[in-house]
């Protein structure tokens, strides 16, 4: 600070006007290239942040630089600074110059100040909330993904108890599996932890032609849910037995059906293989830019993890805040393998799910550091600009029609009332030429400037209004089914969650029926797929004629197949409404080309359950299964479950 005392005293010392240049060439020249000698030397400062701290240097000492000559404009500093003995003679271009310019600085400076403190502050609210918002989606992916298999295997537990003496226990268990491929293998084991079915093919063949037996009472998967209803989702580790990929299991005790020493039959256990996972390693690498993410176990292992952070899975993670480098709240050093990685700095997110395992994103600080990076530069670049174009404008307008300008600078802050502010400058002989051309320039920009905004205006509101249109038939368009014209498999999801929630509040049973063409396949291979088209088309429309206000959906829901949601019914009345639909395709006839008909007919499956007590993927496996007794029992008929 003292050395730039000097160099401004020195050359400020017959002009004091230059305060601020004096000060700019001073940052430029000495201040800057000194403070980049003095911090290449200290290794607390990271090259990330150099550039930030010289551009941070010069734009306060430009701020200071201003402040001190607005404050020379004030007369009691001047002369407390000054002494009364020594008489100067300023000219009025001068005076006015130095005037006009510090003023005009002065502003430039408040503006872009604000301008800069905005921009850091938006930009900093904007990532921290796109990184919560994508946190949040990560979340909700991972913990769908798995809740959703979590709740199948229970539902698939109490099926097991149901047939555990039944011949048929491995064939569901297949059948399970081939319906949730997530899971790499299944199996099923006894209270004593024998393996008594697996869903791999080729180990299952192993174990029963050689006679050999697989146990898993060692596994945690096995302890933690024997003899409690719990269901267990493990840490990561390595397959033993069933494979080496890194894998977590999944598992259920099967309950017993007879007196307490039965309460349990044994387990039921899945296991994921988590690089099979696709949509969940594409979403841990494509978040937002600067945000990685890490999905550790209970034992803080790592799971998955985004590409950029070359983690290897089973790695130990943590971190811990960063006290020495930098001082920012919040930041933190990755930990890995007890190993603190000391030049990498985030902001971490961390989200536990239910099971135990943890999500952590982490927002790379250098991404907030460019950003203040940037918006310093282009702070300072504003500043000198606004600096030497005031100079240069204070020394071009600053003579005796100054008082002129001064007149104009006020009517054109008056903004709407501009052509009430300017009767002295209409036809008045004694204005100067260049302030007369100064207004009529003004004043013709001004008349181009508002007849292009009304322009403008008029302009955004028609595309807005086309844009509107537009967005109204997109919408349309993404609830129906292209083909059919009936709502798509989006909206029936979305519609079947809300009226399972609604039959909840209302204690009204909730009925599904799904619909499939018999012999689709064959009627595609015989007459070619725009036939099978067309059957499609005609059974929407017959199905169309049979939705009412019991009929809350009415969906093609893939293929050939149709579903009907039904809300408040009986079970009776949905399964003969069902039966009704049935027996009226099987009345009509289609014609496919001149002179030829052809007749097609429907399998129907029909499920009541109590939203009370069931859930909406519960309804849809009844009616599924309805559907599937249906077709090979003959197909043309329709088969019902209840469960109230």
């Amino acid at each position: 600070m003292s050395l730039e005392a000097l160099f401004v005293a020195f050359v400020c010392r017959k002009n004091r006007f230059n305060l601020i240049l004096a000060v700019v060439a001073y940052w430029f020249f000495i201040g800057m290239p000194l403070s980049w000698i003095s911090i290449s030397n200290y290794e607390q400062f990271i090259n990330s942040h150099k550039i930030t701290i010289l551009v941070k240097q010069l734009t306060n000492a430009i701020i200071y630089a201003n402040i001190a000559a607005v404050l020379m404009l004030v007369p009691q500093v001047k002369n407390l600074l000054g002494s009364s003995n020594i008489k100067e003679t300023i000219s009025l271009k001068n005076k006015s110059a130095h005037f006009i310019s510090t003023l005009l600085i002065s502003v430039g400076v408040l503006f872009f100040f604000f301008t800069l403190n905005q921009n850091i502050k938006n930009s900093s609210e904007k990532a921290i909330h796109t990184h919560n918002l994508k946190h949040q989606e990560l979340y909700h992916q991972v913990s769908l993904l798995i809740k959703s298999n979590v709740e199948s295997l229970n539902e698939f537990s109490y099926l097991l108890s149901e047939i555990w003496e039944d011949e048929k226990r491995g064939s569901a268990l297949s059948h399970f599996n081939s319906r949730h491929p997530v899971f790499g293998t299944m199996l099923i084991a006894d209270i004593n932890g024998d393996v008594t079915n697996v869903s791999a093919p080729a180990l299952n063949q192993e174990m029963f032609t050689q006679q050999t037996s697989l146990n898993v009472a060692d596994r945690d998967y096995f302890n933690k849910v024997t003899n409690n209803d719990e269901i267990y989702v493990s840490t990561g580790f390595t397959g033993r037995g069933l494979g080496s990929d890194l894998i977590v299991a999944i598992s259920k005790s099967i309950p017993g059906r007879g007196s307490k020493d039965t309460n349990y039959l044994g387990i039921v256990e899945g296991t994921i293989i988590l690089e099979s996972l696709e949509p969940a390693n594409h979403a841990f690498n494509n978040i937002t830019y600067g945000v990685d993410a890490i999905l550790i176990d209970q034992n803080n292992q790592v799971l998955m993890a985004s590409d950029n952070l070359a983690l290897e899975p089973l790695e130990k993670i943590n971190y811990q805040k960063n006290t020495q480098v930098l001082k920012s709240e919040g930041l933190v050093n990755l930990v890995i393998n007890d190993e603190v990685k000391e030049l990498e700095f985030y902001y971490p997110t961390v989200t536990t799910f239910q099971w135990g395992w943890k999500l952590i994103t982490l927002q790379d600080e250098s991404v907030f550091v460019k950003m203040i990076e940037k918006s310093l530069m282009y702070f300072a670049v504003s500043i000198l600009l606004v600096i030497f174009i005031s100079y240069i404008l204070a020394k071009s307008i600053s003579y005796s029609w100054s008082y002129y300008l001064h007149k104009l600078n006020l009517s054109i802050k008056h903004g709407v009332t501009f052509d009430e502010g300017v009767s002295e400058f209409e036809d008045n002989d004694q204005l100067p030429e260049e302030v007369k051309n100064f207004y009529q320039e003004i004043k013709s920009s001004r008349q181009q400037i508002l007849k292009m905004n009304q322009d403008l205006q008029n302009t955004i509101a028609e595309r807005t209004e086309k844009l509107q249109k537009a967005n109204d038939q997109l919408n349309i368009v993404a609830r129906l089914d292209e083909l059919t014209g009936l709502e798509n498999r989006r909206v029936f999801n979305d519609c079947m969650n809300e009226l399972w929630i609604e039959c909840q509040r209302e204690l009204a049973p909730f009925s599904m029926i799904i619909i499939d063409i018999d012999h689709f396949k064959k009627l595609n291979d015989s007459y070619g797929h725009p036939v099978g088209d067309r059957v499609l088309m005609f059974l929407g429309k017959e199905l169309t004629q049979f939705k009412s206000t019991d009929v809350k959906c009415l969906a093609r829901i893939g293929g050939e197949e149709f579903c009907m949601l039904i809300k408040t019914c009986s079970h009776q009345f949905v399964k003969d409404f069902a039966e009704q639909i049935r027996t009226h395709i099987e009345s009509l006839q289609i014609q496919i080309g001149e002179g030829k008909v052809i007749k097609v007919t429907i399998s129907c499956g029909v499920a009541t359950i109590d939203a009370t007590k069931y859930t909406s993927s519960r309804l849809y496996q009844l009616a599924d299964n309805a559907l599937y007794e249906a077709k090979h029992s003959g197909r043309n008929q329709t088969k019902a479950y209840e469960e109230t």
